[in-house]
């Protein structure tokens, strides 16, 4: 019974490479996924900071240039306007000397401060100085409207900052600064500078949905902010006191968050006590963190199962000779093992498959050894029925010819004589196996004689040999123990005389001899159990030694088969030349 195969020593190397690789890939993927995201989170924070920062020295930089305008410009109209012509404290004369000298005091604040936009200068008589970039100055009367408004918000010597100025001076929204204006010498009130900036806070509107900017000035007060709703809430206050307190709760809404995974807070300090908070949230940052981290790990896993397949081909070329040993020897454990062909490099594998051919060539050299040890036996032993067969037709032979002899048939004793004679001359023939067909179509013949002298009124036989046939050479005694066969278990027993016909040709390759008599004739059963017997028969040779017998001398180039059996009985040998 055949053995269960056992599993394959590839697919437990797998196993075994598969389980610790599977772990260490969901080790790797777990810590790269870790660090990765702690590390883009760490840059996304980082890089949100140094925005603000950069946000924030900005706007210092904006506010603090603002300032500098205003007080440049205080600090010209100090130099330039004599006090004496301010008729105490008041205001200036609207005449055109005054208009030059304000007009050069102001001419260097736009070329200084590139940023500004609008200049208003409005004495304590009302007089206004009204002066932008693109249109030309002027200088009327009339501000006193100006002048309660800027008292009403309550600018004082440091500035304040205004989101808008309803005087009809000054017309539409925007960043104003507006600082009140001394006299250097005495400090007394001289008036209001007003200086609006083009776009100072503009860098707070971010174009990121996600992020919003909130700017509160020193006093607390929400100058600019990207969230619309906080802009929206500050401007529909009808009062200072409505506007402080929705500035100080968004103020404390703002200091009272925390930087977290969804969402990160920043708050800066700028020009002297201005606050600058800065809210992203951070979903759709981490949308895509996640979603890179996924192509990141997928990337990953890829290049880890193509290592995996990497490994487990060379683990497959390693194995390979291996797995072909024991395919083979699997396939050939029934029989005797042969070598295998197939390159084998010079290691421990290549050793074990050379000394497994090595070992099997000694075992071919063995088993032919012993085969031809055993040809050896078999050849001696039908040598030794050969002579058991030689006096049994010799006793038989010699009886005849005494009988010849008593019955006056002298001439055809003699003729049996010298036909006995001839025979056992081919069957010496020097001690050789092999004969020329001719020589041993000639020796049946005799042999057919001496019986024929023996059975004249049971049997006659002929032969018929074609051409170019008589110098193939056959083992000797090949048609001769058929042939006895034929007349003793064929025409014999027929009670009648028989007929013996041996027929040899050559049809291609092979030669073909054909044994026919028309005797009692062998069904089938009867030639299987003739081929079946291990001894020779009462009167000659064996059908089964004979049938071995060419087997030895020809192996499987030689057949002997019942051609039919209607009537009589054929025995056909073929023998591949």
């Amino acid at each position: 019974m055949k053995k269960k195969k056992s599993s394959s020593i590839v697919v437990r190397l797998r196993m075994a490479f598969l389980m610790p690789f599977a772990a260490f890939i969901l080790i790797v993927i777990s810590i790269l996924g870790f660090q990765y995201r702690k590390r883009a989170m760490d840059d996304i924070v980082s890089q949100l900071t140094y925005e603000d920062e950069i946000l924030a020295q900005a706007l210092e930089a904006r506010i603090t240039n603002t300032q500098s305008s205003v007080n440049s410009i205080i600090i010209n109209l100090n130099q330039t306007i004599p006090f004496c012509r301010l008729n105490h404290y008041k205001g200036p004369e609207i005449d055109a000397g005054m208009r030059k000298l304000i007009y050069q005091c102001m001419v260097n604040t736009f070329i200084t401060f590139y940023n500004t936009d609008q200049v208003i200068v409005v004495w304590n008589n009302g007089v206004t100085w009204y002066e932008n970039w693109t249109e030309n100055y002027s200088m009327q009367s009339g501000g006193e409207e100006l002048l309660r408004e800027m008292e009403e918000q309550g600018v004082d010597n440091s500035g304040k900052w205004l989101r808008k100025v309803s005087s009809s001076k000054i017309a539409g929204e925007g960043s104003y600064f507006a600082k009140r204006y001394v006299d250097i010498a005495t400090g007394k009130q001289l008036g209001y500078v007003i200086l609006k900036e083009t776009d100072v806070f503009a860098g707070v509107h971010s174009e990121n949905a996600d992020r919003s900017i909130y700017l509160f000035d020193s006093y607390g007060r929400l100058i600019e902010s990207s969230n619309v709703q906080a802009i929206s809430e500050r401007d529909s206050c009808k009062t200072k006191e409505e506007e402080a307190e929705v500035s100080n709760r968004w103020r404390k809404q703002l200091e009272g968050m925390e930087s977290n995974h969804r969402q990160q807070i920043n708050q800066l300090k700028i020009a002297r006590q201005w606050r600058l908070f800065s809210v992203t949230d951070m979903s759709s940052a981490m949308e895509d963190l996640n979603h890179s981290i996924i192509r990141i790990l997928l990337a990953t896993l890829i290049v880890l199962i193509m290592m995996y397949m990497i490994v487990c081909r060379i683990i497959d070329q390693i194995i390979h000779p291996i797995r072909e040993l024991s395919d083979h020897m699997q396939n050939t454990q029934e029989q005797l093992p042969e070598p295998l062909q197939m390159l084998v490099k010079d290691d421990e594998v290549g050793i074990l498959i050379t000394r497994f051919n090595e070992m099997a060539n000694r075992n071919g050299q063995l088993i032919h050894m012993l085969l031809e040890e055993k040809k050896q036996q078999e050849r001696l032993k039908f040598s030794l029925l050969q002579s058991q067969i030689k006096p049994h037709f010799l006793y038989n032979t010699l009886d005849t010819i005494y009988c010849l002899v008593l019955m006056g048939r002298m001439e055809e004793g003699s003729r049996m004589t010298k036909l006995l004679s001839d025979y056992y001359r081919h069957v010496l023939s020097k001690g050789m196996d092999w004969v020329l067909l001719s020589e041993e179509v000639q020796q049946t013949e005799k042999y057919l004689q001496i019986q024929l002298i023996r059975y004249r009124d049971i049997m006659d036989f002929e032969i018929l040999v074609d051409e170019n046939v008589e110098n193939i050479k056959i083992p000797k005694l090949t048609l001769q123990p058929l042939v006895e066969n034929a007349i003793y278990h064929g025409i014999k027993p027929l009670g009648r005389k028989g007929h013996l016909t041996v027929h040899i040709s050559q049809k291609e390759r092979t030669l073909q001899i054909r044994v026919m008599d028309d005797g009692v004739g062998m069904s089938p059963d009867e030639f299987e159990e003739s081929m079946q017997q291990e001894h020779r028969s009462e009167e000659g040779f064996g059908l089964r030694n004979v049938v071995d017998r060419l087997r030895i001398y020809y192996e499987t180039r030689c057949t002997v088969k019942l051609e039919r059996c209607e009537q009589g009985t054929t025995m056909l040998i073929e023998i591949k030349i």
